[in-house]
């Protein structure tokens, strides 16, 4: 039995499998941070490979092909340094979580996760606790105070942020959230009830074109901020079934469609005006795909640490089950919009694709916004 002196969550692991598909590499679109030793032996072997990095510390990393495409060891689809690739490679697609405990997390957008092959994901997520301890001990120390403030502001401003009660009210009805009348009635209750009550909250009756017109604006909002990308290569990267990098990008009213290849080269490969783009209530399989996804995110720590994030940028203004059911809610919207981008570009997909491919889109972004806490 693996036993640890901290709280520890590897419930999302379970039942998972995972394997390393070619002709993927996504992983190999993310600069990696090298740690000590790494630095030393890149130093010497490779020294034209490391490159300083200022943001969000000093650190030294790979280099990128180009300095925006995949990383300078991908060659032929292979990585040239294998047996010597950082920490940071050998640990993805699993995140270690740390706040008020310790959760390991697993990227979704990378498609080794969802072929039920490979290895147990719950036996290699110990094995990344084991071989991160320390820095998990270090982490904690530094996100106990953080919380503590957390939760003395929350108080000082009469909130009661009730973490349990909401996820369990939220998974009470995990089978009505995949419809749309909900979400609707969840988005609309986040900002007009004094404080809303999840479990009393009623599905609107129909969803009628200004229902699904708010709807689409609040998605269109959402992925406004992603998408709209100053510079292409900050764009969200879809990495589709046959491995093609895709960027996607608002530009005006179109979305675009960019490929890049592993030198770092771009091109343009279409475009789509956004009205285009249907908002839509997921069906058969896609139904399930979402519902197992929604248990997910109520679940991580990372997706609850976003909430407090807003909450604290919001100078603990609103009630924490107003905040939970908006986070909640728009994230479902721009999941959706990112599930019919995709369908768009890429047509045919099977029952139950559908939503898979827009989880594969998205997750990454999710894992990558804002939390209180630390991914190490």
């Amino acid at each position: 039995m693996f036993k640890v002196p901290y709280s520890l969550d590897l419930s999302e692991l379970e039942g998972r499998r995972f394997i390393c598909q070619d002709p993927c590499k996504l992983c190999c679109l993310c600069q990696p941070e090298c740690l000590g030793d790494e630095v030393d032996y890149f130093k010497k072997n490779h020294p034209d490979r490391l490159v300083m990095k200022k943001e969000p510390h000093r650190h030294y990393a790979l280099a990128l092909k180009k300095g925006q495409g995949s990383c300078s060891f991908l060659e032929q689809g292979k990585c040239q340094v294998y047996a010597h690739r950082p920490h940071f490679c050998r640990q993805f697609p699993f995140h270690i979580h740390v706040g008020s405990r310790v959760q390991v997390e697993l990227d979704l957008s990378c498609r080794g996760v969802w072929l039920d092959q490979g290895d147990e994901a719950i036996s290699e997520g110990i094995l990344i606790v084991q071989q991160n301890d320390a820095a998990i001990r270090k982490a904690l120390r530094e996100a106990t105070p953080v919380y503590r403030e957390f939760n003395h502001n929350c108080s000082d401003a009469g909130l009661d942020v009730d973490v349990p009660k909401a996820r369990s009210q939220i998974n009470a009805r995990l089978d009505e959230l995949i419809d749309l009348r909900l979400i609707a009635s969840l988005l609309e209750g986040s900002v007009e009830e004094d404080e809303l009550s999840i479990s009393d909250l009623k599905a609107k009756p129909l969803l009628e074109g200004n229902t699904m017109k708010e709807l689409t604006q609040s998605a269109l909002e959402m992925v406004t901020g992603s998408l709209a990308a100053d510079e292409l290569f900050q764009a969200p990267v879809y990495c589709a079934r046959d491995g093609s990098w895709n960027l996607f990008r608002i530009e005006g009213q179109s979305v675009e469609r960019h490929l890049m290849d592993v030198e770092g080269d771009v091109r343009k490969v279409g475009e789509m005006p956004i009205n285009e783009i249907k908002l839509r209530q997921p069906e058969g399989k896609d139904r399930l795909v979402l519902r197992d996804y929604l248990k997910i995110l109520n679940n991580r720590d990372s997706f609850m640490g976003y909430a407090f994030y807003l909450m604290d940028e919001y100078d603990y203004e609103d009630p924490w089950p107003n905040v939970y059911a908006g986070v909640l809610s728009t994230s479902v919207l721009d999941l959706l919009w990112r599930s019919a981008l995709i369908a768009a570009f890429f047509p045919g997909s099977k029952d139950g694709e559908w939503m898979r491919e827009g989880i594969i889109f998205y997750d990454m972004d999710r894992l990558d916004a804002p939390t209180l806490g630390a991914f190490i």
